[in-house]
């Protein structure tokens, strides 16, 4: 039995001229193969307006919910079962799994299983893709539907409690983005009577640099003020399937080493490529590629990294995502985060601290957590997959 006995194939074929801005921004949800994950696919880091699905013609086509789907370019083989409806770019091949032949999530770990297998199917001499015909070959393990249903039940378990770990990730950074923007964007933290400072009348003052107002009780500094800013000393190349600490790189996946370079809070921030700009605060023993940047502060008696953090987020994120630099190859530099200003007066930034630092520890223990979850998972899906161990 191969896949072709039980599922459908359709590439996306969505994909607007870029120089056509109002297509984007709109209701229909676009997947890229950046936003797959090897999860649930709820959302999409594009939309599109009704006028940029439509200019796809008669190529126009809608990814239907718990479907698969898969990248065919780029990072090929990445995978996520789509919870919602969404259309594709053409860097993406949906698989809808008749369910009277096969189990959704079966197939879905089947293909997690056998990844290298299917990279290795990509030809091409400049860029490699992985087209349908090569898809449609894959062996399945598995032929009986109910060892199917068990197989992917099991393992369903483990992918089902990293989503409700997500979620609550998702509810809780909410939350301290909305703590934040009430204090440092709206600039309505409690003054003196406890009472929220511009809404109560508090000066502003016009900030040439940042071309706003700003409390008159708030100065400016950098980055560079607090904190050291370094990159690793590897290439990719060096890390390891598994090792002793983690080792971040600009993809959203962290792999391993058994050196660590830090060991402590930082913010982590992609130099170079799809990624470049992306955020992150670990705390953690941990190595670094060497166009990775982590933040980390340089006083412990001036230790803001949490606020500096979620400043970032808000602000110096939207500004250098895609790179401030380069045309082919999209980088940023030492100086674009080292001059980043940053809005202070300690007693303020103390009392937000206070509040947002539970928060931010429950995201980084859950955020473990799912860590060591991917760790039982991709123990477990060989053994499952080869018939080492059965469900009963």
């Amino acid at each position: 039995m191969i896949l072709k006995d039980c599922c459908k194939f359709q590439e996306g074929y969505v994909n607007p001229t870029q120089k056509k801005m109002e297509y984007f921004d709109g209701k229909i949800k676009w997947l890229r193969s950046m936003d797959l994950n090897n999860g649930y696919i709820y959302d999409t880091s594009r939309t599109l307006t009704e006028e940029g699905f439509k200019s796809a013609g008669k190529s126009a086509y809608l990814f239907p919910k718990d479907s698969i789907a898969i990248s065919k370019s780029g990072t090929i083989g990445q995978l996520g079962i789509i919870k919602n409806e969404m259309c594709g770019n053409r860097a993406v091949i949906d698989i809808v799994v008749n369910n009277k032949m096969a189990d959704l999530y079966y197939i879905f770990y089947l293909l997690q299983f056998k990844k290298i297998e299917i990279i290795n199917k990509a030809v091409g001499s400049i860029q490699k893709n992985l087209y349908i015909s090569a898809l449609e070959k894959v062996s399945i393990n598995h032929s009986d539907l109910t060892e199917q249903v068990n197989i992917g039940k099991t393992i369903r378990l483990i992918d089902d409690k990293i989503d409700l770990n997500n979620k609550c990730i998702s509810k809780l950074e909410q939350m301290m983005k909305d703590i934040y923007d009430y204090w440092f964007v709206q600039f309505d933290f409690p003054n003196e009577k406890g009472r929220p400072y511009k809404s109560s009348g508090g000066k502003m003052v016009y900030n040439e640099k940042l071309k706003r107002e700003i409390p008159e009780i708030f100065g400016l500094k950098t980055v560079e003020d607090f904190c050291d800013i370094f990159t690793g000393k590897k290439d990719v190349n060096k890390s390891l399937d598994n090792g002793k600490y983690k080792f971040f790189s600009c993809a959203p996946e962290f792999r391993y080493s058994n050196e660590y370079l830090y060991d402590g809070k930082a913010i982590l921030v992609s130099g170079n490529g799809s990624y470049t700009g992306r955020t992150i605060f670990v705390n953690d023993k941990f190595d670094l590629y060497q166009r990775t940047y982590a933040i980390v502060i340089k006083d412990d008696t001036q230790d803001i990294i949490e606020y500096i953090y979620l400043s970032l987020k808000t602000y110096f994120v939207l500004k250098v995502k895609g790179g401030t630099h380069g045309s082919a190859i999209p980088y940023i530099v030492y100086n674009d985060i080292a001059n980043e200003p940053i809005l202070y007066n300690k007693e303020i930034i103390m009392k937000f601290i206070d509040i947002v630092k539970q928060l931010l520890q429950k995201i980084v223990a859950i955020k473990n957590q799912n860590d060591k979850l991917k760790e039982y998972k991709n123990f477990i899906l060989p053994l499952l997959m080869n018939g080492q161990v059965e469900v009963k």
